[in-house]
Order: C-alpha cells, then sequence, then structure tokens
C-alpha cells in the first residue's frame, strides 16, 4: 500500500469509530414539562422577560436560596408583587428543590442577570 493510502486508512479508521459510537449513544431525552400550578402561571408570565424559562428549570435549590433568587430578581426590576414572590418561591421549593445533601448554590451576583 502507498504511504498516502496508510494516511487516509488511519484518518478514516477512528472516524468510522466515532461513527459507531454515536449510533449506540442513546439521544438526550427532552426535559419533562414543568408541573401545573399557580407558580408556573406566574414564572411564564413574569420571568420570560429577562431570560428563558427553560433557565429557571435547569436549576435545583433549597426553599432558602429560592427565596433569595426570586427576591433577587425582583430587586432587580422584575414585576412581583410581595405574595407572588411567596407563589413562586412555593412552586420552585416544592417542583426543582436542591438534592439531599447537595451543594448550596449560591444567588445569582446582585449586578448581573
Amino acid at each position: 500500500m502507498h504511504k498516502f493510502g496508510r494516511i487516509i486508512m488511519a484518518l478514516a479508521l477512528p472516524l468510522g469509530a466515532a461513527g459507531a459510537w454515536a449510533q449506540q449513544t442513546p439521544a438526550p431525552t427532552a426535559a419533562a414539562a414543568p408541573p401545573p400550578g399557580p407558580g408556573l402561571d406566574l414564572i411564564n408570565e413574569r420571568c420570560g422577560f429577562c431570560h428563558t424559562t427553560a433557565q429557571v428549570f435547569q436549576k435545583r435549590r433549597s426553599e432558602a436560596d429560592w427565596a433569595a433568587t426570586v427576591q433577587g430578581m425582583a430587586d432587580r426590576g422584575a414585576e412581583v408583587s410581595p405574595d407572588e414572590i411567596k407563589t413562586i418561591t412555593a412552586y420552585l421549593a416544592a417542583h426543582y428543590a436542591a438534592a439531599p445533601g447537595a451543594a448550596a448554590a449560591a444567588p445569582p451576583p446582585a449586578g448581573g442577570r
């Protein structure tokens, strides 16, 4: 075999192996839809102005961390009443709590969104 042919084979083998591995790897599943409730309605109505709601549902935090996060968003201009803050916090703590024993997530920095 010519030198050029060996180079082509050396390059093609890893690509073939990668293709076979990709076919065996299951596709990522879509995230489950958030559970319904008044907190979800408020999140959809109020939180999507500055960031996607998907960003909210990717997080897992303790109730205290959710309370600090939601209050921080209100302090930065999110239009939510004190009662709505409680409703949103309760919803997030019930459905998006941190796993037991997980390290506490730091609230977002005061200057950013």
